[in-house]
């Protein structure tokens, strides 16, 4: 699986977020971005900085989405499937491991 291949330090930033597989994007998801279509968009990070949260106990999280169809369209088979995955990973979370 794509996240057995990760660094043992992106690997634990997995246990500040949740990971959502979706099947696609959608249009409002794009803002901020250059891409026109919902199909390009392979994942989506969204956080709340730790001095935003207002409970003790931090149960609001950071949610990282996957688009299925995105990673699909972009590849052959299903070892590259496994393959972008990891990478969309990496990259998403290898910005700043510490969340």
């Amino acid at each position: 699986m794509a996240m057995a291949k990760m660094p043992d330090e992106l690997k634990s930033c997995l246990k500040e977020i949740d990971v959502v597989v979706s099947d696609i994007a959608e249009k409002s998801d794009l803002l901020g971005t250059d891409l026109q279509n919902e199909i390009d968009l392979l994942s989506l990070l969204e956080r709340i900085p730790k001095s935003n949260t207002y409970q003790p106990d931090s149960v609001l999280r950071g949610q990282l989405t996957i688009f299925k169809m995105a990673i699909e369209n972009i590849c052959v088979d299903e070892e590259e499937v496994t393959s972008a995955i990891s990478i969309t990973l990496l990259e998403e979370l290898g910005y700043q491991p510490s969340l």
